[in-house]
């Protein structure tokens, strides 16, 4: 009889931490959304970075993630997109920094209401504490298929 292995899980974290957590991402989130992408930008820190591990690239600074968001977004044309965020872990990892790894999903909703969804994914965040307000350290996005690139290369090609 074999035995499963079981990852030590993460101590709990407040109920105020986990609801202000959630509050942030209410927050950033629909900046994007809303191709409001400076004031989503906004939300990193001035030196933070974005990454998507499969893919092997990544943005640092405020102004590579405006220059590349402004060139991404308008793929999706006249569609709404919204991300959906569950099962979301955090970790405090030291003064002021939490460590939040969730599960994401983009829809994508086109003018005649037909839905699509992107594929889903694993993110991974470092979230610090500035002036008592949350923003984003980096972001390692990890998409749940084998080839990342060849499917985004397919669609923004």
């Amino acid at each position: 009889m074999s035995q499963k292995l079981r990852t030590a899980r993460p101590p709990r974290v407040s109920a105020d931490l986990h609801a202000e957590v959630q509050d942030f991402y209410a927050y950033q989130m629909p900046l994007l959304e809303d191709r409001r992408i400076e004031e989503f930008a906004e939300t990193f820190t001035e030196d933070g970075v974005y990454a998507h591990a499969k893919d092997g690239w990544e943005l640092v600074g405020r102004q590579s993630l405006v220059s590349e968001m402004r060139a991404a977004v308008p793929h999706y044309g006249t569609s709404v997109f919204r991300h959906w965020f569950d099962k979301m872990v955090i970790e405090p990892v030291g003064d002021d920094t939490l460590r939040v790894v969730f599960r994401a999903l983009v829809s994508v909703t086109d003018e005649e209401g037909r839905v699509s969804f992107e594929p889903s994914s694993t993110i991974e965040d470092v979230l610090v504490r500035r002036g008592g307000e949350l923003y984003t350290r980096s972001r390692t996005v990890r998409h749940d298929i084998p080839d990342p690139a060849g499917y985004w290369s397919e669609r923004l090609g």
